[in-house]
């Protein structure tokens, strides 16, 4: 510090603190960041394609137990007692058959296209043959258990596989 002429009180002439290294540079603010692409993943694609044909397969399997439940109807007086009753049973079994199918379909497609919900509705679907496993066995008068842990078993490899894109953390984050 320094006194000044007259003896007024002293003033400062340096600036206290620490000077920055290094100015910033305006370069760095104006520059965009670089977008980096991620390939997404054909898991999804690959699995719903394979879910889908599988359920093209229940289509045609529903329309052939339609076809054949008209059949069955159009012959019902000529069999005897109890085809009608029995007609309209494989036809309502052919159409239920085919509206689940047919969600499959629609299932698949959703997987191919990377939405997850695509994997519920399927998932959901597997569940429920399971359930319409047991309702079947105890409609024809068989055990609930019959057939049980191998529609299980089955159901849940395939289950397992559907959600292989669920599971893999990678792979859900690219799914909407």
């Amino acid at each position: 510090m320094e006194e000044t002429e007259g003896g007024a009180a002293p003033e400062e002439t340096t600036f206290s603190g620490t000077p920055n290294a290094e100015p910033m540079q305006t370069q760095e603010v104006f520059e965009e960041p670089e977008v980096q692409y991620v390939k997404r993943s054909a898991v999804p694609v690959v699995i719903g394609a394979i879910y889908s044909l599988f359920q093209v397969l229940g289509v045609l399997v529903s329309l052939a137990i339609l076809l054949g439940g008209a059949l069955l109807a159009g012959f019902a007086p000529e069999i005897g007692e109890g085809a009608a009753e029995a007609s309209i049973l494989v036809t309502v079994l052919g159409v239920v058959m085919l509206a689940l199918s047919s969600l499959g379909v629609y299932a698949g497609i959703l997987m191919i296209r990377y939405q997850k919900r695509g994997i519920h509705i399927a998932l959901g679907l597997l569940a429920l043959g399971v359930v319409m496993g047991v309702i079947t066995n105890v409609a024809f008068e068989m055990s609930a258990t019959d057939g049980l842990v191998g529609t299980v078993a089955t159901n849940g490899i395939c289950a397992v596989l559907v959600a292989i894109p669920l599971l893999v953390s990678g792979i859900s984050e690219q799914m909407e």
